[in-house]
């Protein structure tokens, strides 16, 4: 699955993501790094969905979007170095 179509399947009609679609979003195609990520900081979800929203309008746009995806990149390239899952990356 290509970016765009990643992006497309969580939107709602107004072409952006919700926290839910979010959520839904990490769950289907992060669940290692969602938990490892909630274990650390329960308030996980929301922080990073207040940090990737750059302009506050409670919603993910693609931009943000890619922003989210470059965290979670971020996240597993420091795992191979050793780190451990969700140990930075923007948290």
């Amino acid at each position: 699955m290509d970016l765009i179509d990643l992006f497309h399947k969580y939107t709602k009609p107004d072409d952006k993501i919700d926290k839910q679609g979010l959520l839904k979003m990490l769950k289907e195609n992060f669940p290692n790094f969602l938990k490892a990520c909630e274990k650390r900081r329960k308030d996980f979800l929301a922080h990073i969905f207040e940090d990737q929203d750059k302009n506050k309008d409670k919603k993910i746009h693609f931009s943000e979007f890619l922003s989210v995806l470059g965290v979670i990149a971020t996240d597993y390239h420091d795992q191979s170095h050793g780190a451990p899952l969700c140990s930075g990356g923007g948290q």
